[in-house]
């Protein structure tokens, strides 16, 4: 009991170590340092550890057909980034956030049609919980959700989208590959994604100082300690409970950005972000009862 207690912990540090992300990207921003700027040295910086910690491990790599799927799952996380911090640069905190916790049904309706079948009651329910939540947190019941920036809303989406298909594709591509095998090809795809979106960064890096403590932080935050802790703990827990403590991301994440930043919520949108985790709950609760 004392260890499923530790690892369900290890699992919601994970999540609370994506929340730091929000503030980090507030704080970049108010410098004039861009998302775009540090993103693909993020990457860098988390496969150069991430490559680095297999070769001591003398993990075994497997075939360049499968390295390179593995890499795809990197795509998508780069992507993730690219949609979430711009995002999180337009709009506050909280909206931000909600928007990326919209996987929930999305990963829903991806699993319905691959599957082609329909979702059961709790998952339905849960479904329904996550978009009220979300109509709370955009501000829609207090009037404030029409000076939300709609590119900000629609990259707020894409997160999602994309966040959906890298949870859908990570379970179902290279499974049996070695934990650090995974975690060092992941940044691979996201470095060329993000790389692609802004090649100039690197000539930035080298002019501009104030980039690199954002991207070694943001590597740390956002690759580096969440997929170690995950890679880790999550064998030993079931898939729900992994869900479920890693949605630690949405509280972490307003509470730092309120504390650090100053970007402060309104009670109606704390009370939408409740309802995102009681959908989260909900989703997984017969995982949860069954185990």
């Amino acid at each position: 009991m004392k260890k499923t207690l530790l690892y369900a912990l290890l699992v919601f540090l994970a999540g609370a170590s994506y929340g730091f992300i929000v503030p980090a990207v507030k704080a970049a921003v108010s410098i004039g340092v861009y998302p775009a700027d540090f993103l693909p040295l993020q990457y860098l910086v988390a496969l150069v550890a991430c490559l680095g910690f297999a070769l001591v491990r003398r993990t075994r790599f497997a075939a360049p057909g499968q390295c390179a799927k593995m890499a795809l799952l990197g795509v998508f996380t780069g992507l993730t980034s690219i949609c979430y911090y711009a995002s999180v640069s337009m709009l506050p905190s909280a909206a931000a956030l909600t928007l990326l916790f919209q996987y929930v049904w999305v990963s829903v309706l991806i699993e319905c049609i691959v599957e082609r079948r329909l979702p059961t009651a709790s998952t339905a329910v849960a479904v329904v919980v996550v978009l009220v939540g979300t109509l709370f947190a955009a501000g829609v019941f207090e009037g404030s959700a029409s000076s939300l920036d709609p590119v900000g809303v629609a990259l707020g989406a894409g997160s999602a989208v994309f966040y959906a298909l890298y949870l859908f594709l990570s379970g179902r591509i290279c499974t049996d590959q070695p934990p650090a095998l995974r975690a060092a090809m992941l940044p691979i795809g996201g470095l060329l994604i993000t790389s692609l979106v802004n090649p100039a960064c690197y000539v930035t890096a080298v002019t501009d100082p104030n980039v690199w403590p954002f991207a070694i932080a943001l590597s740390a935050l956002g690759v580096i300690v969440p997929t170690t802790l995950i890679n880790y703990a999550s064998p030993k827990l079931s898939t729900g409970m992994v869900s479920v403590m890693a949605s630690s991301e949405l509280p972490v994440g307003i509470l730092a950005a309120w504390a650090l930043v100053g970007d402060e919520p309104t009670p109606l949108v704390l009370f939408g972000a409740f309802l995102v985790l009681v959908g989260i709950v909900l989703k997984q609760l017969p995982t949860l009862l069954s185990r």
